[in-house]
């Protein structure tokens, strides 16, 4: 099975890893993140390896492994404070 950094544009992995920089994450202990509109994966991938936990929220039915089909237009649905901080470089960008 291919990684999602072969599949994807080096651009994507530059501005997932600079959205994880952005939270300013604590190194003493592993955080739970979500990654909306997940696309290939890789934010989690990246996520993984800075040594962190991570859900992806997307709305294609079509994606392999483990995430929340949802519409963020229609909200998120999560309690606040359930994760630590969330990521969107694919989504939400300029």
């Amino acid at each position: 099975m291919s990684r999602p950094e072969h599949l994807a544009p080096p651009e994507i992995a530059e501005m997932s890893a600079r959205a994880i920089e952005l939270l300013a994450l604590p190194d003493d202990e592993p955080k739970f993140l979500l990654d909306i509109g997940c696309g290939s994966g890789l934010s989690g991938e990246i996520i993984e390896e800075e040594g962190h936990y991570w859900v992806d929220l997307a709305v294609e039915k079509d994606l392999e492994g483990d995430l929340f089909l949802h519409d963020i237009g229609h909200g998120l649905g999560f309690r606040p404070g359930t994760f630590d901080g969330a990521i969107s470089p694919i989504l939400i960008h300029a």
